[in-house]
């Protein structure tokens, strides 16, 4: 774990020219003891673990991807297995440079570790939840960390309401629009919220993926598993209503989420563009399909306004 601990440190302080104003440069180090301090409470629960059994006899299927942030994943798998309604954790490793089984020192019969042979992306998580042949499946980024008892939490608002993906952060699509993030997507968090993307973490049901199957099918996507910025953005339409986000706090959250180099966001210059084309491409195929969450007039209405 002294691994992770260094990564984040060194994660933290690369931020530190970023950082505009000397008071936000100076606030790197109430940063670092906050993570300090995570740390440690996220580590004593992971030892405490109750390990919480099938829920009104439901289990799920988990599936983690990484890349840039090996590390962080023995935390994560942990964090997941600390439950028993989970009944299969992968992890899937696109980085050709690292062998997962070196970084993940977890012994559990539910986790499957693979190394790709081909670069994937991270579209690929939908292609793996597929294969797990799960009624129900959780994912959450690599740079999010969660306690069994989130997990088991994010678990519980799915099963409340299936109808559609659930989240913990999300963004609402206001065209003609510019957020702080310099895209016409606004960043919503903190609260119970319709929204229209989930980005960062997912439950979803084996429903909503076939319709995500569906509709990438209709706009010309054939391989998911190398669709490299807009999987979320999939992800959302799978409902038969919008998606949802929830105040369920993460334990820890990866000093790298905003770092240019690690965060996909921060390192692509066509990113959000491809996210505004697919968004719209996709809104207009989801209206084509079966069942829209509400009538072509009232749907066309909300995403356009």
């Amino acid at each position: 774990m002294h691994g992770f601990l260094r990564a984040q440190f060194v994660y933290l302080f690369r931020t530190f020219p970023l950082r505009r104003s000397w008071r936000h440069k100076l606030w790197i180090l109430a940063e670092a003891a906050q993570l300090l301090v995570r740390y440690g409470l996220l580590r004593i629960s992971l030892r405490f673990a109750g390990g919480s059994g099938a829920i009104d006899g439901k289990t799920c299927a988990v599936v983690l991807l990484t890349h840039n942030r090996p590390q962080n994943l023995t935390l994560l798998a942990r964090g997941a297995l600390g439950n028993g309604f989970v009944t299969k954790v992968v992890v899937s490793n696109s980085n050709h440079d690292v062998r997962i089984a070196e970084w993940i020192k977890v012994q559990d019969p539910r986790l499957v570790l693979t190394d790709e042979v081909q670069r994937t992306q991270p579209g690929h998580r939908l292609v793996l939840a597929r294969q797990t042949g799960a009624e129900h499946i959780l994912a959450i980024d690599d740079d999010i960390f969660f306690t069994p008892g989130q997990w088991k939490n994010f678990f519980e608002l799915l099963l409340s309401d299936d109808q559609c993906p659930h989240g913990i952060i999300g963004q609402v699509y206001r065209p003609g629009t510019t957020s702080s993030n310099g895209s016409p997507f606004h960043h919503v968090i903190g609260r119970d919220a319709e929204v229209d993307v989930l980005i960062g973490a997912y439950a979803f049901t084996s429903e909503h993926l076939k319709r995500v199957f569906e509709v990438a099918a209709k706009i010309g996507i054939s391989d998911l598993s190398q669709v490299r910025n807009y999987d979320d953005v999939l992800l959302s339409f799978g409902g038969t209503k919008r998606p949802r986000i929830h105040p369920l706090k993460p334990a820890l959250v990866c000093a790298s989420e905003s770092l240019p180099g690690v965060a996909l966001w921060k390192s692509d210059q066509e990113f959000w563009n491809e996210r505004v084309q697919v968004f719209e491409n996709a809104r207009d195929a989801r209206l084509a399909l079966d069942s829209p969450w509400v009538n072509e007039s009232e749907y066309q209405q909300v995403w356009q306004s």
